[in-house]
């Protein structure tokens, strides 16, 4: 749910990474949806059209000009669907250098619930809401959780590729020669990393590499919800009042959905992962 607002939501660490890192940082929102193959597709071209406008703009020379790929969550994901896409469509243009996958994710539908549940844990402590609060924990492991997993197993809805499926793409069709790193943090339970090793080392990958990290799967998100309510204020129907309401309410500059110490941590090992590739 954050890639649909990149700015806003990724905008504490990718700032600080261009300026150490000396690079160009271009974001690419998505919109949510179970069909993460054409949320990659559509991302890919919106991704492509903006770069044009940066070489217009800057005078970039796309086809000198590495490219490192870097995603969050379900952005890790996609980026993965993307080298997978990649090595099969050869391009001329200069080729991914890199892929860091941070918290990379690859949950079914049913599982996502706690990536919500952590969100709003997080906004409560960090807002002086009050700290963990029992009875939300107990509705959410009890009720919400079963209820919507039996939901998508009932109506067959789920991911396109479900994990399973995404691992064997990867194990057949990732660009082998792509160095790729992941990045996953001691305090994260909704992390994918292993399986998606294995999976690279059975394509025969290589510069596949590993970082750990202190923090959870938020670590790289830092939220302004005044910054949302802005936004939402043109959004049509009763999402845009939703929005505003509740930036009102916990309103008072940026909350970091982690750590600021193991956000700064994060972006050191990210400037260091780009001057080595």
């Amino acid at each position: 749910m954050l890639g649909q607002f990149p700015r806003l939501c990724y905008d504490e660490l990718l700032r600080p990474l261009a300026d150490k890192a000396g690079i160009a940082v271009v974001c690419t929102p998505y919109e949510l949806g179970p069909n993460h193959n054409a949320l990659a597709e559509s991302t890919e071209g919106a991704f492509e059209v903006a770069i044009a406008a940066g070489a217009a703009r800057y005078g970039w020379d796309l086809d000198r000009m590495p490219r490192l790929s870097l995603g969050h969550s379900l952005g890790a994901k996609l980026q993965v669907l993307l080298r997978c896409r990649a090595a099969a469509r050869p391009s001329s243009l200069a080729p991914h250098v890199g892929v860091g996958l941070l918290a990379f994710n690859n949950f079914g539908v049913e599982d996502q619930v706690r990536l919500l549940r952590e969100i709003l844990q997080s906004i409560q402590g960090r807002t002086g809401a009050g700290g963990p609060n029992q009875a939300a924990n107990s509705f959410f492991e009890r009720v919400l959780e079963p209820v919507i997993g039996r939901v998508a197993k009932v109506s067959g809805m789920g991911f396109q590729p479900g994990p399973d499926e995404l691992l064997d793409m990867v194990a057949d069709t990732y660009g082998a020669t792509t160095r790729t790193c992941t990045f996953s943090f001691d305090d994260d339970n909704l992390d994918c990393s292993m399986e998606l090793q294995d999976a690279l080392r059975d394509r025969g990958a290589l510069g596949v590499g590993q970082s750990m990290l202190r923090g959870g799967h938020l670590t790289p998100v830092v939220l302004s919800l005044e910054g949302v309510s802005q936004a939402a204020r043109d959004a049509p129907g009763i999402a845009g009042q939703v929005a505003d309401r509740f930036g009102q309410q916990f309103s008072g500059g940026g909350i970091g959905l982690g750590d600021q110490d193991d956000l700064e941590a994060l972006i050191d090992e990210l400037v260091s992962w780009v001057r080595g590739v």
